[in-house]
């Protein structure tokens, strides 16, 4: 994993591409020799088995400590990019240049052949499915690190909900959802798909409202999931260990999803909003103060996020009755100057 921030980034050129190239298809006869499991190619566990035979034979009959080294580590590699989004990078630091790994909704950033020339020295033969689950231990904590401010988009057209997430990010929202209703799923996911290259671009958090195919396809960092929508249960077979939230307007909605261990909680409305229809009753202060008193009774502490009509002479209100972020959307998207509303709702966190 990095962790010096003096570094610079850049694509892989023609020569590192034909590099890659060449090292993995090292990688793919290594596989075909010595996996025990060749139809899963790139799993850890047909790593493992390729890695362990080849440093297990005797000196003369083993591949070349540098053959070795290229192929697992570009094979470790692909493994990342194929099962965990990662895409391949050069980096660049006061050491010079490497080929290297980046999951681009985390940042995290990863080495593969230094990690094998690490595990071969050591002659830990066997350690890419520790290794793998390290990684995603990494992803998931980076994810979980939930900003407090959640932007919703808001428009007529998907372009419009394209333009306001952009927008807010740049006034300063680290976390948004795109939240496009009444379209086909291939304008969903083709939006979703230009919604991660903005939210890329300013290394924020991406959630899409509604559909675990559209979050999936799209390699979004979160699931946000209503009240009539598949439960939180169902969408994580289907999207895996990413941010996954719901909605909740009552004391019951709230034990269902904690039964369900969603990452957040959305609790709403606070007041009337026009953004939503079959809008559930308003809850305002009373109603936010009732069911957190609630849930630390039964020692639920799910974050909650307020959503639903807000205004910024709210916002300290709600955060002194317990409640850990807040959701809006026209507070932003309507504001004259977006970076000053954003910095105002974020002053009341600190």
């Amino acid at each position: 994993m990095d962790t010096e921030n003096n570094h610079e980034e850049f694509e892989l050129n023609k020569k590192e591409l034909k590099w890659k190239q060449n090292a993995l298809d090292l990688a793919e006869a290594m596989i075909e020799k010595f996996s025990d499991f060749r139809e899963e190619s790139y799993s850890a566990r047909s790593l493992d088995s390729v890695f362990s035979k080849m440093m297990n034979l005797s000196w003369f009959k083993r591949p070349k400590k540098f053959i070795i080294i290229t192929g697992m580590g570009y094979a470790l590699g692909k493994c990342l990019v194929q099962y965990f989004g990662f895409e391949w990078i050069v980096y660049k630091d006061y050491l010079g240049k490497d080929v290297a790994v980046k999951h681009p909704a985390s940042g995290l950033i990863c080495f593969p052949v230094s990690s094998v020339r690490k595990r071969m020295k050591d002659k830990n033969y066997c350690f890419m499915e520790d290794y793998l689950k390290e990684i995603k231990g990494q992803i998931m904590a980076i994810a979980k690190e939930l900003p407090q401010l959640h932007f919703v988009s808001q428009g007529l057209m998907p372009q419009e909900h394209l333009d306001s997430i952009d927008s807010a990010l740049k006034a300063g929202c680290k976390w948004v959802q795109l939240r496009l209703k009444d379209t086909d799923f291939q304008t969903y996911l083709n939006t979703a798909l230009s919604a991660r290259e903005i939210c890329n671009k300013y290394n924020a958090k991406l959630t899409i409202n509604d559909d675990p195919q559209i979050a999936l396809r799209s390699k979004a960092d979160g699931l946000h999931l209503g009240k009539n929508d598949m439960s939180p249960s169902d969408a994580r077979k289907i999207v895996g260990d990413i941010i996954i939230g719901g909605t909740a307007n009552t004391w019951e909605d709230v034990l269902i999803l904690a039964q369900q261990n969603v990452n957040y909680i959305g609790l709403g409305p606070f007041r009337f909003t026009s953004t939503k229809k079959n809008l559930s009753p308003v809850l305002g202060i009373e109603g936010y103060n009732n069911i957190i008193q609630k849930m630390n009774s039964q020692n639920i502490d799910i974050p909650l996020f307020a959503i639903g009509g807000i205004e910024q002479k709210d916002i300290p209100f709600i955060l002194d009755v317990g409640v850990f972020g807040i959701a809006v959307s026209g507070l932003i998207h309507n504001a004259g100057d977006k970076t000053d509303a954003c910095n105002e709702v974020m002053s009341c966190f600190k």
